[in-house]
């Protein structure tokens, strides 16, 4: 008897187990948005088309669900949520594919407690590419202003165009947009001009974001933005002051690159790529140099420039010392010129008319001419911020 009634005990211990286990994994799939038995068929997709299903519970609960591909596999393109049950992704191919889903629970009481699941078959259908009209234009050549503009003819793939037309924007002054597709006509304004042209036709019409860059003919002006004269430009400045000066380039296609060809004064730079001319000489005298601009179509223009580096102390040109007479008071000052000339310290070398004497501070020679003749003598005028500079006089004292 004890036997017979432990077996009947065990016995319906399992069939309790059984049941258990039956009743918590069987149907916890809803029927929305994915139906059907026994494979749920999900809505379908369509290659290269982004799309999104949620494979729903009836009862989500608390317990926690995680979700994962126990068998088979999702279309390529498509990833799968664990944690919220959703498949998403853009489908790479056509076809038809059956997996099934398994939700495990991980937390939770009752009949949804841990290590408690459910499995359920899902198909999805993945129809090939849509076939869309697709303007394929990629840009358009740039134009000039004032001569005839020729372009290819708007281009579009994946069916058929009946008409093109400007969806937004403006194409530049003077040309227009045919309902062939071709841009014709001869544009009177430089610049970018932004615009977008569309496809019309079937199974759908399509837009695409086009430009055309207008060239006006490429130039170099002055800062202030004056056509340069004819014999070309001119800059003067004293040894050690600060230029600043330069040309800009307007038409053409940027960026522009600046060159000089000739000689810039010591101490002075031509930025190449902005056109600035900057910096102090070093060196007084007259210096003449090209400044040529290259834009990015390898167009160019040029002008010439004279620079002039005036010395901080010279001689005035062209003067010279005056005439005296044997008994007669003389006087008359050194000539000089230049930043330094009213700072100027002065000296003598050679043969200095008798009666006569040099003030050094003011250069000026005064006195009472004593003797007649014809006299020579070197002047020497000194500066504290340059070189000394010397030169040759001559004194005609008549009797």
């Amino acid at each position: 008897m004890r036997r017979i009634r432990v077996l009947i005990l065990a016995a319906a211990a399992s069939f309790a187990v059984l049941a258990f286990a039956g009743s918590a994994s069987a149907g916890d799939f809803a029927d929305s948005p994915c139906s059907g038995d026994p494979s749920k068929i999900c809505p379908a997709a369509t290659v290269g088309q982004p799309y999104s299903v949620q494979f729903t519970l009836k009862e989500p609960g608390d317990a926690c669900p995680t979700f994962q591909v126990s068998s088979g596999g999702l279309p390529p393109g498509l990833t799968l949520a664990s944690d919220e049950g959703a498949a998403r992704g853009t489908p790479t191919q056509s076809g038809s594919y059956t997996f099934y889903i398994t939700v495990s629970y991980t937390c939770g009481t009752g009949g949804k407690g841990p290590g408690i699941f459910s499995d359920q078959q899902y198909t999805i259908n993945v129809s090939g590419a849509v076939q869309r009209l697709v303007v394929t234009t990629p840009s358009l050549p740039d134009a000039s202003i004032g001569q005839a503009y020729t372009a290819p003819a708007l281009a579009a793939s994946g069916g058929s165009v009946s008409s093109w037309s400007l969806a937004s924007g403006a194409l530049p002054a003077g040309l227009t947009l045919a309902s062939n597709g071709v841009i014709s006509g001869t544009p009177t304004q430089s610049g970018t001009f932004s615009f977008t042209v569309q496809a019309n036709g079937s199974p759908n019409n399509d837009t695409r974001p086009l430009s055309i860059f207008v060239l006006a003919p490429l130039e170099l002006q002055t800062l202030a933005g004056k056509k340069p004269p004819a014999t070309g430009l001119t800059a003067k400045a004293a040894v050690s002051a600060a230029l600043t000066t330069g040309v800009k380039a307007v038409g053409g296609r940027g960026p522009y690159a600046f060159t000089s060809e000739g000689v810039l004064p010591p101490g002075i730079t031509l930025n190449p790529t902005t056109g600035a001319v900057t910096g102090a000489g070093t060196t007084a005298g007259r210096f003449t140099s090209t400044i040529t601009v290259t834009d990015a179509t390898g167009a160019k223009a040029a002008v010439p420039w004279s620079f002039t580096i005036l010395p901080l102390l010279d001689f005035a040109k062209g003067k010279g010392l005056a005439a005296g007479k044997v008994g007669k008071l003389y006087s008359a000052r050194i000539p000089v010129s230049g930043k330094d000339a009213k700072t100027a310290q002065f000296a003598l070398s050679g043969k200095i008319p008798p009666g006569l004497e040099l003030d050094e501070t003011t250069g000026r020679l005064t006195g009472t001419l004593l003797k007649a003749g014809n006299y020579r003598l070197r002047v020497f005028a000194f500066s504290e911020n340059g070189a000394p500079v010397s030169k040759v006089f001559r004194i005609k004292v008549r009797a």
